[in-house]
């Protein structure tokens, strides 16, 4: 008799980085991140990747849930919203002193589009002020990006391990029962 509930579960680190690793670089790799303007489709297909050879690792007696899904989801967002903040931060130069001056040199350019198409200036120059610190705080620009991804992925990766829970589930069976004997012989 299979008893699921004795059972220890396997490693879910190397499903994790597989499918954190998986949604970071298809979130930087040039072309490949377009497949995320599809409502993060990269994100959630990764996160399947990552439950997909979870799934692999259990024994074939062993029940594979929804959760177990929604949990190596979840986690492979853990893992990938810090690399991929890494490795666009790099990528955009942000730790370059260059990054800084190009960057405000931009956002000026845009606030003074902004500027003569607002009805307030007052607003418009409050979220100057932002951006401008934010820009001159490469720590602080990656702290904030990395809280952004972080809501991203660990939420798509969580949608994306129900989505592979749902097609990995280990579908249980209930025994047969057996039909109750009939007393042939009368007394």
């Amino acid at each position: 008799m299979n008893d699921f509930t004795t059972m220890t579960k396997p490693s879910k680190l190397i499903p994790v980085l597989i499918g954190g690793g998986a949604m970071a670089a298809i979130s930087v790799i040039p072309v490949l991140n377009l497949i995320n303007c599809a409502c993060c489709a990269g994100i959630m297909g990764a996160a399947v990747l990552g439950v997909w050879y979870y799934k692999k690792s259990f024994p074939e007696d062993m029940a594979f849930t929804v959760g177990d899904g929604a949990g190596v989801g979840a986690l492979s967002g853990l893992v990938g919203a810090p690399l991929a903040t890494i490795f666009t931060m790099l990528g955009m130069g942000v730790f370059s002193s260059d990054f800084t001056l190009t960057l405000q040199d931009k956002l000026d350019e845009g606030f003074s589009q902004a500027e003569m198409q607002a009805t307030d200036p007052a607003a418009v120059e409050s979220v100057r002020e932002m951006f401008m610190q934010l820009a001159a705080n490469p720590a602080l620009l990656f702290i904030v990006g990395l809280l952004f991804a972080l809501i991203i992925y660990v939420g798509f990766g969580a949608l994306g391990g129900v989505i592979g829970g749902n097609i990995f589930k280990t579908k249980i069976i209930p025994p047969q029962q057996m039909p109750p004997m009939e007393n042939s012989g009368s007394l």
